[in-house]
């Protein structure tokens, strides 16, 4: 058995349990570091204890998937808030060298995250000063690349020189300092990783745009993965959460000498062309950037494909999942909801309801397919940070959801696409082979948590308890972390809104006859905030 260990981002289920999950449905072992070593918003992480493990973990194993930010500052947030020079945060990367020379044969996959610039007034993940000027320096970081580009208006001009006006010196200075800092250390592992310390390098970019000095940085990387001949052992794309679950599903495929070829369908004429939110590019382009890990391709017809990916993509322009919910109750009510005067808002129920994608149809796609021998898959990236809550419903009155080879509609499109080709690449190479009990209750068990996950609390219970039950406990609609006393009790309510669908979900497996009972526990907030959401998913075989 390939045994496995991995240093994660942080202690977020997305980065500490699914690769677990999928390690387990793979028929791999891996180990990973205590959870409480790894650090959160208010927890620093045990950085000297995870040095440690990491030395003496990395003596016995087949390979490594390695966080470079956890290695190098403690984590991603520490990423963005530590101070200390790149001179400090490379020696103690020099530990990473010294693991490759002691054992040449150990596969170390590594990723180290291009320092993204939130668009938003929040100091929760950032510094300070972020509460008052982060949606400034969004603005001035975009403005700045596209000035240095030539291609801003006279406009625009003016709009990038008020904006550096309004940003103290010492804010903007500190900032692009650490930028700096952290440019330095990507430029140096592209380094390593042409002098053979990585086996494969992913630079993701966390949080992007079209423009911005973070979008300066990566094409720069990108220029540099090229010209040293490192196509074939790096890469630069959007995402970051799902890094550890694409990175072992490369370390899965390379065992099996399998290249998968994936052949997409869309929701949409238009899907293949929209670029979502948080991301620089088409979707089309983004499912060939994650599929580089995995060395594998865009089939040229579905009959050469190994699996079939169906891919909900925006028709005119990615609304946000978690005003869905809010747009069909504001239809149904006698008077208009306020958000009304926001363009989200706005976009959002333009593609609720617009006729250029047709959820209907893809529906009926999808049942054909499944007639088929191939896997199939989806990948619905309609809406940000949550599911489309039309098809959702009209998977769960159908067969189909069961059957898929994976599902995925979480946070951004990158990090959907890469869970979502991760899970089902591994699963058709195990429909290849005899299933294992362990391996076909992991499959289920990550199917079950998704719909339960990115379907019904982000799209559905998630805005209903930011909506309804936080004013009802007088605190404002936020996706930020509660107060502590709060916490347990919006808990208790999460858990008793999502109850009647983890009822109807375990029904809908159950009837599908693969398992013989599932339950579900420990239902909490892992960083004390609405925006993700843990739980334990046991699936019991018949």
């Amino acid at each position: 058995m390939t045994h496995i260990i991995c240093l994660p981002l942080d202690d977020r289920p997305v980065n500490y349990d699914y690769p677990q999950i999928l390690a387990q449905m793979a028929g791999m072992s891996m180990d990973l570091p205590p959870r409480e070593w790894l650090g959160n918003p208010w927890r620093s992480s045990q950085h000297q204890d995870l040095i440690h493990w990491l030395e003496q973990a990395a003596a016995t194993v087949d390979v490594a998937i390695l966080a470079i930010d956890t290695l190098a500052y403690g984590g991603l947030i520490p990423s963005r808030t530590s101070s200390e020079s790149a001179a400090d945060v490379l020696a103690r990367l020099e530990l990473l060298k010294q693991l490759k020379a002691a054992r040449p044969s150990l596969q170390i996959l590594a990723s180290s995250v291009i320092l993204r610039i939130s668009r938003a007034n929040s100091a929760e993940e950032e510094k300070p000063y972020w509460a008052t000027y982060g949606s400034r320096m969004f603005r001035l970081s975009y403005l700045e690349h596209k000035s240095a580009l030539e291609e801003t208006s006279p406009a625009e001009c003016n709009e990038r020189d008020e904006l550096r006006v309004q940003i103290p010196d010492d804010v903007y200075n500190d900032y692009l300092q650490g930028r700096s800092r952290n440019y330095t250390i990507n430029r140096a592992m592209l380094d390593w990783s042409a002098k053979g310390v990585f086996d494969y390098l992913l630079l993701p970019q966390d949080d992007t745009a079209d423009y911005g000095w973070n979008i300066a940085e990566a094409r720069a990387l990108q220029g540099l993965i090229r010209a040293q001949n490192l196509s074939e052992r790096a890469i630069i794309y959007p995402g970051a959460d799902e890094i550890g679950c694409l990175l072992l599903a490369r370390a899965v495929c390379q065992q099996a000498g399998f290249a998968p070829r994936i052949w997409p369908r869309y929701s949409s004429l238009q899907g293949a062309f929209s670029v979502t939110a948080y991301e620089d590019r088409p979707v089309h382009e983004l499912l060939k950037a994650h599929l580089a890990p995995l060395n594998g391709s865009v089939a040229e017809s579905p009959e050469e494909s190994n699996l079939l990916l169906f891919i909900n993509a925006p028709a005119e322009g990615q609304g946000a999942a978690d005003l869905q919910w809010l747009i069909e109750e504001q239809q149904n009510a006698s008077t208009p909801h306020l958000m009304n005067e926001d363009e989200i808002f706005r976009q959002t129920r333009r593609e609720m309801t617009t006729p250029n994608r047709s959820p209907e149809e893809f529906v009926r796609a999808m049942r054909v397919a499944l007639n088929t021998n191939k896997p199939v898959a989806l990948a619905d990236v309609a809406f940000v940070n949550g599911a489309d809550l039309s098809l959702g419903r009209m998977l769960m009155k159908e067969d189909l959801a069961p059957r898929l080879a994976a599902f995925g509609g979480w946070n951004t499109a990158g990090n959907t696409l890469g869970t979502v080709l991760a899970h089902s690449v591994i699963r058709a190479l195990m429909l290849r082979k005899n299933i294992t009990p362990d391996q076909q209750t992991a499959h289920l068990t990550f199917l079950f948590l998704r719909y339960l996950d990115d379907y019904f609390y982000q799209t559905i219970v998630r805005t209903q308890t930011a909506y309804e039950s936080l004013p009802a406990l007088g605190l404002a609609p936020t996706f930020e972390r509660l107060p502590n006393e709060m916490v347990a009790r919006v808990e208790a309510i999460i858990q008793n809104r999502l109850e009647p669908h983890i009822s109807g979900l375990c029904n809908l497996f159950l009837q599908n006859g693969l398992e013989q009972d599932i339950q579900i526990t420990n239902i909490h907030l892992p960083w004390q905030r609405l925006f993700e959401i843990g739980f334990d998913v046991k699936v019991s075989l018949p």
